[in-house]
């Protein structure tokens, strides 16, 4: 009992005090020239927009995590070295770059770019820039061997007395957390207050030799000929609190360095690589970096050279390291690693009731597996030297431990050898479980699973329902049911002595099933995925990236509800919210939070054995067995960068020529590929962060482009686009704001407005065309059949002519003959009326012989042949007869003018026949629209039946008039009220009717005589 309590009280203690981080706890990453790096980096700086900045002695360079890139701010056509000797970024977002062999530039937050040529705007001439620094007020000072200079309205003017300073030799600037400007040279050590016009003289012993170096807290350290140590100054401000992150963080690069989490950084340390010291204010003596008691990080662990010299924290707390070969990167990791004083693989896990945790190992090495007890470094627990494949709590607090060597119950640091089958002496155990009756089950690798009776091991425990097969893992749920998963995508659920197996046709789909976390639903994982029961169907669970869910040997909740995973790609988090949701909708995809090696995993899961791979310790923290190492994550103290990660846009591509993006980038036509290349300088973890981009006018919304860095747009036509990008840095904070480009892109001739509006201009004018040559071609048929018509009329002509005409005459003149040899008498008299009446039919026939010939000769100018008609017929009393004429008299078609005229004259006569008229006008109005053609009387009408009819029973007069006008195309109306008179009026379209005489309205084009052809 007593060693009990020790033990509560010794874990009790261990999880209280936390484990100091190592270099082993960073995650390192190294570029050199092969990587694209920049070599030989002797200044470091970030500015304002988040750039990373690297002065080399082959000029400046940028960084933005992934790629580097050259910045050379010295015009293309400067002969001036490029060497760079310090890189300055100010507060308000300008970078100050002073060169080796002397002259310096500035790249303002504004994008402009100002040069201080030597011997130009003050800049001494002979040496070097050797410094830059700025006082509270964002004034620039630079220090060079002959003297200290500050610039005034962009000349660089040295400070003398008139500041309150001596003139002498400068070493060292720097400020303190109050802003005052302090400056360290042979002449001592002066401060320019806050707010100060002038500098005030501080003693301080031993300035002349002195460098200090800002801390996180605001103090200072000093580095001189007796070492580093803390420097008591009564003029210096008294540190209250972490300095602002802006005023320590990022502006340029030393050689010693303090981190914000209170640790040193040295460079050149002993000589090579570089040195960390956790807590140097607890040396309690100065100390030399020759001597330093430290963390020592070398080429040999890694580092890009033995040379390192220069060091720079950024913003996000990552740490950099300009070196003779390249630049490194130390970023916190979030997954402590264990360290094994040996190496060791295949952790058997398992924590007991007061929450300790201890592991065996599996690597089946003679002497190498042990059993650990994990604290703040692995402390080995003797008396057993043995692989160990399987771990489990049992009932009463002690610890069953298993491999292919035996069985083991641990407790009180003893271990107590425990019977197995015969059968199975060499076999390696897989899972261990006790039923709620107290009964122990153990499976082996490739055997099934056994019970212990008593001291009898029973296969399968006597239940033949269970399968042939060892389970690959073993729960009991707080029913006291126990779940075996097998490597057959099976499931057993043992209760009692009552066994059912769920398998695909229950919907289980994850492979062989490692990992088994009974609950409300329960969970079930495996190689192929996670997935939920609900006690009679399986349903499978999805995550934003399919691999996050395979390979699952790990799995558990914590108290807030956070499911978290060990599987292939590494440790998973899925949050309580996230879970329910994807419970209560089969397709959601569940959004993660990954722990792979960029976070200090040691790889994936361990697969197949020893199981569980995850377990939770008293302390809450929770342990990951790995395929190369163990580690640890504390949930509760997870590092969250809350910065939004800057967005830049590097590059637009158009086909083959690269642009410099600018406010509006306009684009020749023709514009056939676009690339634009954007980046976010989110320096820790670039390979995480994910980005969304738009082009206004050509998507419909946001496209979500993961890692990729580049947006790609084909065949894109003249006109304004505005293309925005914004991202999301490793814990999906987004920078909404991101970047934006506007592009214009310029139109050929054939894509502007005067071009369209020529295209619709010829495209009417071409249908203009059409329809008069449609016209035209109706036209000739029309006149076609006109000719045929006439043709057919001169035949039948001919005929009557030639044959009844001449035959009635031949008759006629046999019957005069005849007439003449009889006596005269009544009957002679009678028959010379019948000769008269003959010779007046055969008058009539031939008039109408002779009207069938005439082919409309004088009707095409039809107000002539209607006059001439109306003297014709103006020797009857009455109706009287009158004519009017509107508009300019045209040339008419023939055919037209034909129709017309027997359709009026056929008008006239009904009037003259039947109407009892007064007087017949005749009116033609030659219209632009149409022809219309009237004749109006004032006699009786005809009666409504007649006219609904269309005419009496024999006569031809009114069809006849409506045939005709229907020929021409035309629309006939007759209006008459009984004892009001009647009005025909016919009207023909004007392009029916008016005989054009060129086509397409040009004249002299295609003309013919008018009349008949």
């Amino acid at each position: 009992m007593l060693a009990l309590i020790l033990s509560g009280v010794s874990a009790s203690a261990w999880a209280a005090v936390p484990r100091e981080m190592t270099l082993q706890d960073f995650h390192h990453t190294a570029w050199t020239q092969k990587d694209g790096a920049p070599a030989g980096i002797w200044a470091i700086a970030q500015s304002r927009d988040g750039w990373l900045w690297l002065g080399t002695a082959s000029g400046l360079f940028r960084f933005d995590g992934v790629r580097f890139e050259r910045h050379d701010l010295l015009p293309a056509d400067s002969i001036a070295s490029r060497s760079v000797g310090d890189v300055f970024a100010s507060r308000g977002g300008d970078l100050w770059v002073a060169y080796s062999f002397g002259g310096a530039s500035v790249r303002k937050v504004t994008g402009e770019i100002h040069h201080f040529h030597p011997g130009e705007r003050g800049l001494p001439v002979g040496a070097p820039v050797e410094v830059f620094e700025e006082d509270a007020t964002g004034r620039m000072w630079m220090s060079m061997p002959q003297g200290l200079l500050t610039l005034e309205n962009g000349q660089w003017v040295p400070v003398g007395p008139q500041w309150g300073l001596p003139e002498g030799y400068w070493s060292e600037f720097f400020r303190d957390r109050d802003d005052g400007f302090w400056v360290m040279g042979e002449r001592g050590t002066f401060v320019l207050r806050a707010g100060a016009t002038r500098f005030e003289s501080v003693a301080v012993e031993g300035a002349t030799s002195m460098s200090p170096v800002l801390a996180h807290d605001g103090s200072f350290w000093l580095s001189d000929e007796k070492g580093f140590r803390p420097w008591r100054c009564p003029a210096l401000p008294v540190p209250s609190g972490p300095a602002p992150a802006g005023f320590v963080y990022g502006t340029r690069s030393k050689s010693v360095l303090f981190t914000r989490d209170g640790s040193m950084w040295l460079g050149a340390c002993r000589g090579t690589g570089i040195c960390r010291v956790a807590k140097p204010y607890e040396a309690g003596v100065p100390f030399h970096r020759s001597t330093v008691d430290g963390e020592v990080f070398t080429a040999r662990e890694g580092l890009s050279s033995t040379s390192a010299m220069t060091l720079l924290e950024d913003r996000e707390g990552n740490l950099w390291v300009g070196t003779q070969l390249g630049l490194d990167r130390f970023r916190p990791n979030d997954v402590a690693s264990v360290r094994f004083p040996e190496p060791s693989t295949y952790f058997a896990l398992v924590a007991d009731r007061q929450g300790e945790l201890w592991t065996g190992t599996a690597m089946r090495m003679w002497g190498a597996d042990k059993w650990w007890r994990l604290g703040t470094q692995p402390e080995l627990v003797p008396g057993l030297v043995a692989e160990v494949t399987a771990t489990y709590l049992d009932d009463d607090g002690r610890i069953i431990l298993g491999g292919s060597e035996g069985l083991w119950r641990f407790h009180e640091g003893r271990f107590e050898s425990l019977p197995r089958p015969e059968k199975e002496r060499e076999q390696r155990i897989q899972a261990i479980v006790r039923d709620a009756e107290g009964k122990l089950w153990v499976s082996f690798r490739a055997s099934t699973v056994y019970r212990l009776d008593g001291d009898t091991w029973t296969p399968k425990g006597g239940l033949a329902a269970l399968p042939d097969l060892p389970p690959a893992r073993a729960v009991r749920d707080e029913k006291g049911r126990v779940w075996f998963g097998y490597s057959t995508n099976l499931l057993a659920l043992m209760e009692g002595s009552t066994v059912r197996t769920y398998s695909d046709e229950h919907g289980l789909r994850t492979g062989t099933v490692t990992a088994i976390l009974p609950g409300e639903p329960a969970l079930v994982g495996g190689a192929l995925g996670l997935s939920a029961f609900d006690g009679e169907r399986f349903r499978p669970l999805h995550a934003t990236r399919l691999d996050v869910l395979s390979g699952i040997t790990g799995m558990l909740k914590t108290k807030d509800g956070s499911l978290w995973l060990n599987g292939h790609a590494g440790g998973v988090r899925i949050s309580a919210d996230d879970l329910r949701r994807a419970l209560e909708d089969p397709a959601y995809a569940m959004p993660f939070e990954l722990f792979d090696m960029s976070d200090g995993m040691q790889g994936g899961a361990q697969q197949v054995r020893p199981l569980p791979t995850l377990v939770e310790g008293g302390d809450g923290r929770l342990w990951f067995a790995s395929a190369s190492g163990l580690g640890w994550i504390d949930p509760a103290n997870i590092r969250r960068n809350p910065m939004p990660p800057p967005v830049a846009i590097r590059a637009v591509s158009v086909d083959d020529r690269t642009y410099s993006p600018g406010q509006v980038l306009r684009l020749p036509p023709r514009t056939k590929e676009l690339r634009i290349a954007y980046c976010a300088l989110g320096l820790g973890m670039p390979e995480r962060v994910v980005f969304r981009y738009r082009l206004e006018g050509v998507d419909d919304g946001w496209k979500d482009a993961g890692p990729r860095r580049e947006a790609n747009y084909t065949n894109l036509g003249p006109g304004k686009y505005r293309f925005q990008v914004v991202a999301a840095n490793e814990d999906g904070v987004w920078n909404t704001n991101g970047a934006t480009l506007e592009l214009e892109i310029e139109p050929t001739f054939f894509q502007t407005g005067a071009f369209i509006a020529l295209c619709v201009v010829a495209a009417g004018l071409l249908l203009w065309l059409l329809y008069v040559l449609r016209l035209w071609q109706v036209t000739q048929r029309l006149r076609l059949r006109l000719e045929e018509r006439h043709a057919e009329r001169e035949r039948i002509a001919r005929e009557l002519h030639d044959t009844l005409l001449q035959g009635i005459q031949a008759l006629v003149l046999n019957v005069h003959g005849v007439t003449s040899r009889l006596p005269a008498g009544d009957e002679r008299h009678g028959l010379q009326r019948a000769l008269d009446r003959a010779d007046d039919i055969l008058a009539e026939g031939r008039d109408r012989v002779s009207a069938l010939r005439d082919t409309g000769a004088g009707k095409d100018d039809l107000v002539a042949a209607f006059r001439l008609l109306l003297r014709e017929l103006e020797a009857n009393e009455k109706p009287r007869l009158r004519m009017s004429v509107s508009g300019g008299a045209r040339t008419l078609e023939p055919l037209v003018a034909d129709e017309l005229y027997r359709l009026g004259r056929e008008a006239i006569g009904n009037a003259l026949a039947h109407a009892g008229a007064n007087e017949v006008e005749v009116r033609l109005s030659f219209e632009r629209s149409a022809l219309k053609l009237s004749v109006r009387d004032d006699g009786g009408g005809i009666d409504p039946g007649t006219l609904e009819r269309g005419g009496r029973a024999g006569h031809w007069g009114l069809r006849g008039m409506k045939e005709r006008a229907t020929r021409l195309g035309g629309q006939l109306e007759i209006v008459s009220r009984e004892g009001q008179g009647t009005e025909v009026v016919v009207a023909v379209l004007a392009e029916r009717a008016y005989l054009r005489q060129s086509l397409g309205g040009w004249r002299g084009l295609l003309r013919r005589p008018p009349g008949r052809r």
